[in-house]
């Protein structure tokens, strides 16, 4: 048998990180050899640890620095962290370049929301889009948020032309997106809710078990999704 994957779970004492901690210590082939919240020292966790993969569900002003951090030490990380800069980006493919490792920057782990993406882009290379409009809840830090503008990203370089993104924020709503194409005589609307984090976690483990594999920095799930078995706890 393989080695278990030694994973690292940044983040660990918030919303995202409460349920990926203990979903990934439960789940074949993996070994949670640390967390890291606020006030860790961060890189000693890393040295002492020496983790295969790091899972980066903090804040951007501390992702900027760690998942770099890990990278440079052979650590792939999977980050969940939304809220980066372009320039956030580039500093973190290099970092991967240069140890010659694989990472994903996952804009959202849930299966749905990237198959969504994926049928946008599709959709805007023979119908105009109408209406880009994303909900979350108070709490959520950036706006509009990062699955959003990774769609906009995906419309526009479909052909779609500049994006609009309507952004709410509402007690009560978790994550939404909705997206209307028109035509003539004929309209579609792609609409995906998520009501519960855990939605989440089947795609937070295909990115652990596949990271690995790769070479660079990757974004999104959906190169990932041609095994749906992986999928599975």
């Amino acid at each position: 048998m393989s080695a278990a994957l030694r994973v690292v779970v940044a983040g660990a004492a918030g919303r995202m990180g409460r349920l990926v901690a203990p979903f990934l210590a439960a789940a074949d082939g993996i070994e949670l050899v640390a967390t890291i919240v606020r006030g860790s020292d961060a890189a000693a966790v890393l040295e002492g640890t020496r983790p295969d993969v790091l899972v980066d569900f903090t804040l951007a002003d501390v992702s900027r620095e760690l998942a770099p951090l890990a990278a440079e030490r052979g650590t792939s990380p999977v980050v969940g962290t939304s809220g980066l800069s372009d320039a956030d980006v580039a500093a973190l493919r290099r970092a991967c370049e240069r140890t010659g490792i694989g990472g994903l920057l996952v804009p959202n782990f849930s299966v749905g929301a990237v198959l969504q993406m994926r049928h946008a882009a599709e959709l805007a290379a023979v119908l105009r889009l109408t209406e880009l409009r994303e909900v979350h809840h108070p709490g959520k830090k950036d706006r509009p948020s990062g699955t959003a503008l990774a769609t906009a990203r995906r419309v526009e370089d479909a052909g779609g032309g500049r994006v609009e993104i309507r952004s709410e924020r509402r007690e009560g709503a978790l994550a939404e997106q909705e997206l209307v194409f028109a035509g003539e005589g004929e309209e579609v609307t792609l609409r995906h809710v998520v009501s519960d984090r855990r939605a989440y976690l089947p795609g937070v483990l295909l990115a652990v078990r596949r990271v690995r594999a790769l070479r660079g920095l990757r974004v999104g799930l959906e190169d990932l999704l041609a095994a749906p078995a992986g999928l599975r706890p």
